[in-house]
């Protein structure tokens, strides 16, 4: 598999940078959507008080995979930055990162294969 150009690696950089933007705004998010549920029965119906329970528990889990993510956005910026270290590279066996998946998935450790030996 060919490496990708330095042109590529500055344009996943960018990318990188616009998810990390999203990732913190997403984290930020002042909604409220994962306050405590206020469980008042007079002005709240039991279903739509479990309705707005499982809303605050998805938005919970919505907010700890952000944050996991955001983490691993970070050190492959670092990465990035470090020159001792090479960007775009698979963590297990080395070699470079198709362009490809690096554009649809900017913060990728492993390439396909190694992704794939992982999983199983």
């Amino acid at each position: 598999m060919s490496e990708p150009s330095d042109a590529q690696l500055d344009e996943i950089a960018e990318d990188l940078l616009a998810l990390r933007d999203q990732l913190l705004t997403l984290i930020a998010d002042e909604t409220g959507a994962t306050d405590t549920v206020v469980l008042d029965q007079s002005t709240q119906g039991r279903l739509s008080r479990m309705d707005a329970i499982q809303a605050q528990k998805m938005a919970q889990a919505q907010r700890r995979r952000a944050i996991q993510r955001l983490e691993r956005v970070q050190s492959v910026l670092a990465i990035r930055d470090d020159p001792d270290q090479d960007f775009g590279a698979c963590r297990m066996c080395e070699e470079p990162i198709s362009y490809r998946r690096l554009k649809a998935q900017p913060d990728a450790l492993f390439c396909v294969a190694c992704a794939q030996a992982r999983e199983n």
